[in-house]
């Protein structure tokens, strides 16, 4: 199961993906966060997979629709990732950092 938490902070918009990110668990939610993204043309976003449990190949390519969604929009995507593990499967296209906190 997903959980999609989101919050809007200091121009930043933060997106936390909670629990397992696979095809079944995200495609309730995946035309929510993209309409989401697309209409508040956010300048900032930081994805936060750090509570992710589990993720599948399918959910690397949801991660990885985001990131050319948010690049067409000219947007700036970070993502925080402890273990660099999503940054290493982008070929570290996309900054990566290891806390929230070290975007603010």
């Amino acid at each position: 199961m997903l959980e999609i938490s989101f919050e809007f902070r200091k121009g930043i918009f933060f997106l936390r993906l909670i629990g397992d990110l696979d095809k079944s668990s995200y495609k309730d939610r995946e035309k929510e966060i993209i309409n989401l993204l697309i209409e508040n043309k956010f300048k900032y976003i930081v994805i936060n997979t750090n509570y992710l449990k589990r993720i599948d190949l399918d959910g690397l390519n949801y991660i990885t629709k985001i990131c050319y969604m948010t690049k067409a929009n000219e947007s700036n995507l970070v993502i925080c990732d402890r273990y660099d593990i999503l940054g290493r499967l982008l070929n570290n296209n996309v900054p990566s950092i290891k806390n929230e906190l070290e975007v603010l």
